[in-house]
């Protein structure tokens, strides 16, 4: 994504969506961020991770020391600044408890190692918050919360391809890159609660995405089927075809709300992390089915890249992996339904 737009983005408000007018934040709310990420999402889904992304990384920066926040904060709202999530590894993705980025004090600051992979926006970005562990103890009490400058010495990036939009997609190395203390983002051991904090707004927002990109696929839909003409007749006369279009429509609707309601309680500061679940399996399952059914009314052409249907089916896969698989947000909905007993790694 160019930097451009990023300015763009931030000029109109939507990198700083509830977030405090002091530092040139939007005070809004959080039904604002899905409603601007969703219309985002239905003509760019690359730009319309952004915003969520900002914010969220925004969110943890607020727990830093104020002169880190005064530093960072007000360019990733106003788009002169990229920011990215580093907390994936090659060999810990939803098992968090196995990072292996360790950051060990030395004096004034803090010496990191490690890697950390896929990252959006990972080629562009100029900060980085990375999770790592600064306490050797198993589990997910010694991971702790940084933000990284990109351009530190012992930083280095490398781009990576996916099947959809991997534009900005890296892997980021840390071989003693040496952080100042006070780019420690709350206490040492803090790290877990910060990225649960920020995975429901990331969790929903990438239901969203998904959401806006099958929209618009099957709006592409409606207007082919009454347009096609086969054995003398629109295809939209054909039930095989009006059906297909009238179950999307319902899936797409109910799925929606069920982002709208997980914003809706995280406005009224009620938990909404099995709500933010239930978005994140629940929504992009909805969408690859919708954007599929839309490429196959369009028949070839859809499939083609004539229409812009076969990418988003791409980019709609990627939202299944985004932030957590459909059977970790199946573990966390049964653990907050039934309780601890319902968790499988004790």
């Amino acid at each position: 994504m160019e930097r451009g737009l990023a300015r763009k983005m931030g000029d109109l408000g939507l990198l700083g969506i509830n977030l405090p007018a002091s530092y040139g934040g939007n005070p809004a709310d959080w039904v604002s961020l899905g409603i601007a990420t969703e219309e985002l999402a239905k003509v760019d889904p690359m730009a319309a991770h952004l915003p969520a992304l900002h914010i969220a990384i925004s969110d943890a920066i607020l727990k830093g020391e104020e002169e880190v926040v005064r530093e960072w904060l007000p360019g990733l709202i106003n788009g002169e600044k990229i920011g990215c999530m580093a907390l994936t590894e090659p060999d810990a993705g939803s098992d968090v408890a196995a990072l292996k980025c360790k950051a060990a004090r030395n004096g004034g600051n803090y010496v990191l190692n490690g890697e950390k992979a896929p990252i959006s926006f990972g080629r562009q970005a100029d900060v980085a918050l990375v999770f790592a562990k600064t306490d050797p103890v198993p589990g997910v009490r010694g991971i702790s919360c940084f933000l990284l400058p990109a351009n530190l010495a012992g930083v280095s990036r490398s781009p990576l391809s996916a099947l959809g939009n991997s534009e900005g997609l890296a892997s980021m190395s840390m071989e003693d890159a040496r952080v100042p203390s006070n780019y420690r983002l709350g206490k040492e051991g803090d790290g877990f609660a910060i990225v649960m904090g920020l995975l429901d707004i990331t969790r929903v927002g990438a239901s969203l995405i998904a959401l806006g990109m099958a929209q618009s696929s099957l709006e592409d839909a409606v207007s082919y089927a009454r347009e096609r003409i086969t054995f003398g007749k629109p295809i939209a006369k054909y039930e095989a075809v009006s059906f297909k279009i009238a179950e999307d429509a319902t899936r797409l609707e109910a799925a929606r709300l069920l982002c709208y309601r997980a914003l809706s309680l995280k406005d009224k500061g009620a938990p909404c992390t099995k709500e933010a679940a239930m978005c994140k399996w629940f929504c992009p399952e909805v969408a690859v089915r919708a954007v599929h059914n839309s490429l196959l009314i369009h028949g070839f052409v859809g499939y083609s890249e004539e229409y812009p249907v076969e990418e988003r089916l791409r980019d709609t896969i990627g939202e299944e992996l985004a932030s957590g698989t459909a059977e970790m947000m199946k573990i966390i909905i049964s653990q907050q339904i039934i309780g601890k007993i319902a968790s499988p790694f004790d």
